[in-house]
Protein backbone atom coordinates (compact mmCIF):
# COMPACT_ATOMS: atom_id res chain seq x y z
CA UNK A 1 0.00 0.00 0.00
CA UNK A 2 1.51 3.56 -0.85
CA UNK A 3 2.25 5.88 2.19
CA UNK A 4 0.95 8.86 1.98
CA UNK A 5 2.23 12.55 2.05
CA UNK A 6 1.05 13.42 5.99
CA UNK A 7 2.99 9.63 7.11
CA UNK A 8 6.41 10.25 4.90
CA UNK A 9 6.36 13.89 6.76
CA UNK A 10 5.87 12.95 9.99
CA UNK A 11 8.40 9.98 9.11
CA UNK A 12 10.67 12.53 7.51
CA UNK A 13 10.68 15.00 10.83
CA UNK A 14 11.43 12.74 13.18
CA UNK A 15 14.57 11.42 11.11
CA UNK A 16 15.91 15.00 10.78
CA UNK A 17 15.38 15.76 15.05
CA UNK A 18 17.00 11.86 15.39
CA UNK A 19 20.10 13.31 12.89
CA UNK A 20 20.30 16.64 14.33
CA UNK A 21 20.67 14.93 18.40
CA UNK A 22 23.19 12.27 17.49
CA UNK A 23 24.19 13.07 13.51
CA UNK A 24 27.06 10.68 14.44
CA UNK A 25 24.96 7.35 14.61
CA UNK A 26 23.77 5.35 11.96
CA UNK A 27 21.68 7.89 10.17
CA UNK A 28 22.85 8.99 7.30
CA UNK A 29 21.80 12.64 5.05
CA UNK A 30 21.68 10.63 1.96
CA UNK A 31 18.41 8.69 4.16
CA UNK A 32 16.96 11.93 4.43
CA UNK A 33 17.94 13.56 1.13
CA UNK A 34 16.02 10.42 -0.60
CA UNK A 35 12.87 10.50 1.73
CA UNK A 36 12.60 14.30 1.33
CA UNK A 37 12.45 13.99 -2.50
CA UNK A 38 9.11 11.56 -2.61
CA UNK A 39 7.29 14.07 -0.53
CA UNK A 40 5.74 17.00 -1.18
CA UNK A 41 6.24 20.60 0.47
CA UNK A 42 5.57 23.91 0.70
CA UNK A 43 7.50 27.14 -0.56
CA UNK A 44 6.81 30.36 -0.07
CA UNK A 45 6.59 32.63 -2.87
CA UNK A 46 5.79 36.22 -3.39
CA UNK A 47 3.67 37.08 -6.37
CA UNK A 48 4.47 39.72 -9.47
CA UNK A 49 1.09 40.36 -10.84
CA UNK A 50 2.78 43.42 -13.09
CA UNK A 51 2.90 41.89 -15.96
CA UNK A 52 -0.65 39.72 -15.59
CA UNK A 53 -3.72 39.25 -17.74
CA UNK A 54 -7.02 38.51 -16.57
CA UNK A 55 -9.88 36.18 -17.99
CA UNK A 56 -12.85 36.08 -16.36
CA UNK A 57 -11.60 34.40 -13.12
CA UNK A 58 -8.14 33.08 -14.34
CA UNK A 59 -5.18 35.15 -13.64
CA UNK A 60 -2.13 34.70 -16.55
CA UNK A 61 1.14 35.55 -16.25
CA UNK A 62 1.74 35.91 -12.42
CA UNK A 63 5.45 35.53 -11.56
CA UNK A 64 6.48 33.76 -8.56
CA UNK A 65 9.49 34.44 -6.38
CA UNK A 66 10.17 32.02 -3.90
CA UNK A 67 12.16 33.69 -0.87
CA UNK A 68 15.48 33.77 -0.04
CA UNK A 69 17.30 33.20 3.46
CA UNK A 70 20.95 34.04 4.56
CA UNK A 71 23.51 32.72 6.94
CA UNK A 72 26.11 34.79 8.27
CA UNK A 73 28.33 34.02 4.94
CA UNK A 74 25.90 35.28 2.58
CA UNK A 75 25.01 31.61 1.43
CA UNK A 76 21.93 31.58 -0.34
CA UNK A 77 19.60 28.68 1.25
CA UNK A 78 15.69 27.96 -0.39
CA UNK A 79 13.86 27.76 2.34
CA UNK A 80 10.54 25.07 2.32
CA UNK A 81 8.80 23.53 4.89
CA UNK A 82 6.83 20.40 5.47
CA UNK A 83 3.64 20.78 6.86
CA UNK A 84 1.72 24.44 7.73
CA UNK A 85 2.19 24.14 11.51
CA UNK A 86 6.32 24.58 10.78
CA UNK A 87 5.68 27.61 9.18
CA UNK A 88 4.96 30.96 11.97
CA UNK A 89 2.14 32.93 11.49
CA UNK A 90 3.93 36.02 11.07
CA UNK A 91 6.31 35.26 8.33
CA UNK A 92 3.02 33.14 6.74
CA UNK A 93 1.28 35.85 6.23
CA UNK A 94 3.80 37.50 3.62
CA UNK A 95 3.87 34.90 1.12
CA UNK A 96 1.90 32.98 -1.34
CA UNK A 97 2.16 29.45 0.18
CA UNK A 98 2.62 27.14 -3.18
CA UNK A 99 2.57 23.34 -2.84
CA UNK A 100 4.65 21.18 -4.93
CA UNK A 101 7.30 17.83 -5.40
CA UNK A 102 10.07 18.54 -2.94
CA UNK A 103 12.22 16.43 -5.63
CA UNK A 104 10.93 19.41 -7.88
CA UNK A 105 12.01 22.28 -5.73
CA UNK A 106 15.27 20.04 -5.35
CA UNK A 107 15.90 19.83 -8.66
CA UNK A 108 15.45 24.05 -8.93
CA UNK A 109 17.91 24.31 -6.04
CA UNK A 110 20.62 22.62 -7.88
CA UNK A 111 19.97 24.31 -11.24
CA UNK A 112 19.96 27.90 -9.69
CA UNK A 113 22.78 29.41 -10.26
CA UNK A 114 21.89 31.59 -7.05
CA UNK A 115 21.17 29.49 -4.88
CA UNK A 116 23.77 27.39 -2.29
CA UNK A 117 21.15 24.69 -0.72
CA UNK A 118 17.93 23.80 0.72
CA UNK A 119 16.78 24.76 4.26
CA UNK A 120 13.98 22.35 5.67
CA UNK A 121 11.43 23.98 8.45
CA UNK A 122 13.96 26.41 9.17
CA UNK A 123 12.25 28.27 11.90
CA UNK A 124 11.89 24.33 13.93
CA UNK A 125 14.15 21.68 15.77
CA UNK A 126 13.30 19.29 12.62
CA UNK A 127 15.49 21.77 10.11
CA UNK A 128 17.92 20.80 8.18
CA UNK A 129 20.38 22.47 5.81
CA UNK A 130 20.51 20.34 2.06
CA UNK A 131 23.53 21.85 0.31
CA UNK A 132 23.84 21.63 -3.58
CA UNK A 133 25.88 18.45 -4.67
CA UNK A 134 28.88 20.09 -6.19
CA UNK A 135 30.02 23.36 -5.24
CA UNK A 136 32.65 24.78 -7.37
CA UNK A 137 35.88 26.54 -5.78
CA UNK A 138 35.32 29.81 -7.16
CA UNK A 139 31.54 29.37 -5.94
CA UNK A 140 32.62 28.79 -2.77
CA UNK A 141 34.98 31.63 -2.33
CA UNK A 142 31.87 34.42 -3.48
CA UNK A 143 30.09 32.68 -0.84
CA UNK A 144 32.30 33.69 1.28
CA UNK A 145 31.83 37.11 3.58
CA UNK A 146 34.75 38.69 6.10
CA UNK A 147 33.29 38.54 9.33
CA UNK A 148 33.28 42.56 10.66
CA UNK A 149 34.49 43.59 13.61
CA UNK A 150 33.47 42.22 16.64
CA UNK A 151 31.90 38.64 14.58
CA UNK A 152 32.29 35.77 16.32
CA UNK A 153 35.33 32.96 15.06
CA UNK A 154 35.29 29.39 15.36
CA UNK A 155 31.85 28.51 16.06
CA UNK A 156 30.29 25.97 14.77
CA UNK A 157 27.02 26.85 15.03
CA UNK A 158 25.11 29.75 13.49
CA UNK A 159 22.10 31.87 15.14
CA UNK A 160 19.17 33.70 13.46
CA UNK A 161 16.45 36.12 15.19
CA UNK A 162 13.66 35.83 12.65
CA UNK A 163 11.37 39.09 13.33
CA UNK A 164 8.70 40.98 12.14
CA UNK A 165 9.31 38.99 8.89
CA UNK A 166 13.28 40.17 9.08
CA UNK A 167 16.12 37.93 9.35
CA UNK A 168 18.94 39.09 11.97
CA UNK A 169 22.30 37.23 11.96
CA UNK A 170 23.47 37.04 15.55
CA UNK A 171 26.82 37.69 14.37
CA UNK A 172 28.63 39.45 17.64
CA UNK A 173 28.93 39.22 21.20
CA UNK A 174 26.80 40.97 22.99
CA UNK A 175 23.94 41.34 20.55
CA UNK A 176 21.43 44.02 22.14
CA UNK A 177 17.17 43.51 21.57
CA UNK A 178 15.59 46.85 22.70
CA UNK A 179 14.31 50.25 22.03
CA UNK A 180 16.91 52.69 20.51
CA UNK A 181 20.56 51.70 19.41
CA UNK A 182 20.38 48.44 19.47
CA UNK A 183 21.15 45.17 16.54
CA UNK A 184 17.16 44.51 17.25
CA UNK A 185 15.53 47.73 17.50
CA UNK A 186 11.58 47.80 18.81
CA UNK A 187 10.55 51.30 19.14
CA UNK A 188 7.87 50.53 21.52
CA UNK A 189 7.22 52.15 24.59
CA UNK A 190 6.80 48.83 26.24
CA UNK A 191 10.26 47.69 25.22
CA UNK A 192 13.17 48.97 27.61
CA UNK A 193 15.96 50.80 25.82
CA UNK A 194 18.43 47.79 26.37
CA UNK A 195 16.04 44.91 26.78
CA UNK A 196 17.72 41.58 26.07
CA UNK A 197 21.15 40.69 25.40
CA UNK A 198 22.35 37.62 23.55
CA UNK A 199 25.74 36.01 24.20
CA UNK A 200 28.15 33.64 22.91
CA UNK A 201 29.20 31.87 26.46
CA UNK A 202 30.72 28.57 26.99
CA UNK A 203 29.70 27.34 23.40
CA UNK A 204 26.57 28.04 23.42
CA UNK A 205 24.52 31.10 22.57
CA UNK A 206 22.23 32.42 25.78
CA UNK A 207 19.70 35.13 26.30
CA UNK A 208 19.56 37.20 29.36
CA UNK A 209 16.85 40.17 30.49
CA UNK A 210 18.68 43.42 30.49
CA UNK A 211 16.48 44.26 33.94
CA UNK A 212 13.88 45.47 31.65
CA UNK A 213 10.65 47.11 32.96
CA UNK A 214 7.99 44.49 31.36
CA UNK A 215 10.48 41.76 31.35
CA UNK A 216 11.20 38.84 28.90
CA UNK A 217 10.42 35.25 28.45
CA UNK A 218 11.73 32.36 26.85
CA UNK A 219 9.31 29.36 25.33
CA UNK A 220 6.60 30.88 28.12
CA UNK A 221 9.13 31.08 31.17
CA UNK A 222 9.99 34.09 32.89
CA UNK A 223 13.40 35.06 32.76
CA UNK A 224 15.32 36.42 35.86
CA UNK A 225 17.08 39.82 35.00
CA UNK A 226 20.69 39.59 33.88
CA UNK A 227 20.51 35.67 34.12
CA UNK A 228 21.66 33.73 31.22
CA UNK A 229 19.49 31.20 29.32
CA UNK A 230 20.65 28.88 26.68
CA UNK A 231 18.84 29.56 23.18
CA UNK A 232 18.28 26.25 21.38
CA UNK A 233 16.47 26.40 17.47
CA UNK A 234 12.86 26.69 17.85
CA UNK A 235 13.32 29.05 20.78
CA UNK A 236 10.55 31.65 21.13
CA UNK A 237 11.73 34.93 23.02
CA UNK A 238 8.51 36.97 23.80
CA UNK A 239 9.11 40.23 25.01
CA UNK A 240 6.80 42.61 27.04
CA UNK A 241 3.88 39.90 26.45
CA UNK A 242 3.65 41.82 23.27
CA UNK A 243 6.47 41.17 20.57
CA UNK A 244 7.07 37.57 19.22
CA UNK A 245 10.49 36.50 18.27
CA UNK A 246 11.87 33.03 16.69
CA UNK A 247 15.50 31.65 17.10
CA UNK A 248 17.19 29.56 14.29
CA UNK A 249 20.30 27.78 15.33
CA UNK A 250 22.08 25.92 12.52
Amino acid sequence: MAVNNSELVRELEELIKKYNRKPEKKIKKREIVEMFQETEIIVPCRANLGDNQIYDEYIEEVTLKPDVVKDGYSTRLLPVFTTYEQIPIDYMGKFSLIRMPASSAYAFMNESEELHGIVINPFTESNMELRKKRVSPSSATKSYVKPTTGAFRGINQKAMIVFNNQRYNVAKSPFTIGRAGTDITIPETYISKIHAIISYKDGKYKLADYGSTNGTKLNGKELKPKVYYELRDGYEIQLSDQEILHVYIS
